[in-house]
C-alpha cells in the first residue's frame, strides 16, 4: 500500500468517525505497505522451484526473505485455479521477515499433469517434503512451518 492509500484510510477515517475517534485507529503493521530496510549482504529474493509429484514437475516460487540465518517459513496454497494466486500476501508475509513458498499444482498455470483434487493433497504432501529436505538451501527453519490456503485450499480433508 503507498503512502496516499495510507492518507486515503485516515481522511476516511476522520470522516466517519470523527478527528478524536480516529486517532486511535492503529495503521496495518508496517509490512503492508512498505519494504524492511535493505540487508545488502541478505537480500530477499525469489527463486524458482520445480517440485517432484505425480511423475512431474510441478512450477513453483520460493520468496525468501532478507537478512541472514533460517526463516519461519508459510507453504501457501492457491485455491480453486482461477485468477488469484494470494501473491500480495507472498510479498507481504516476506516483508514480515518470512519466507513463502507457493506453488501451482499439476495442471494449472502452466505446470505439467492433469488438474484433480486427489492431486492437488498430493502436491501439496509432495511440496511440504520438497521444504523440508531444501530447508538449508532455502534459509527454512523447519521447526517454523505454517501451513496456510483460500478456499479450495483451506478445506479440512475428510
Amino acid at each position: 500500500m503507498k503512502t496516499w492509500m495510507l492518507a486515503a484510510f485516515a481522511a476516511v477515517s476522520l470522516l466517519a468517525t470523527g478527528a478524536a475517534e480516529a486517532r486511535a485507529i492503529p495503521l496495518p503493521p508496517a509490512a503492508v505497505f512498505t519494504d524492511p530496510p535493505a540487508d545488502a549482504a541478505h537480500p530477499a529474493r525469489m527463486e524458482v522451484l520445480h517440485i517432484p509429484t505425480g511423475g512431474v514437475q510441478v512450477n513453483a516460487i520460493a520468496y525468501l526473505a532478507s537478512g541472514a540465518g533460517v526463516h519461519p517459513t508459510v507453504v501457501l496454497f492457491h485455491g480453486l485455479p482461477g485468477n488469484e494466486k494470494n501473491l500480495d500476501l507472498a510479498q507481504a508475509i516476506r516483508r514480515a521477515g518470512w519466507n513463502v513458498v507457493t506453488i501451482n499444482y499439476r495442471g494449472s498455470w502452466g505446470s505439467p499433469g492433469s488438474f484433480s483434487f486427489r492431486g492437488n493433497l498430493a502436491d501439496a504432501k509432495a511440496t511440504l517434503a520438497y521444504v523440508r529436505a531444501n530447508a538449508t538451501t532455502l534459509g527454512i527453519d523447519t521447526h517454523k512451518l505454517v501451513v496456510m490456503g483460500h478456499s479450495m485450499a483451506a478445506g479440512s480433508p475428510r
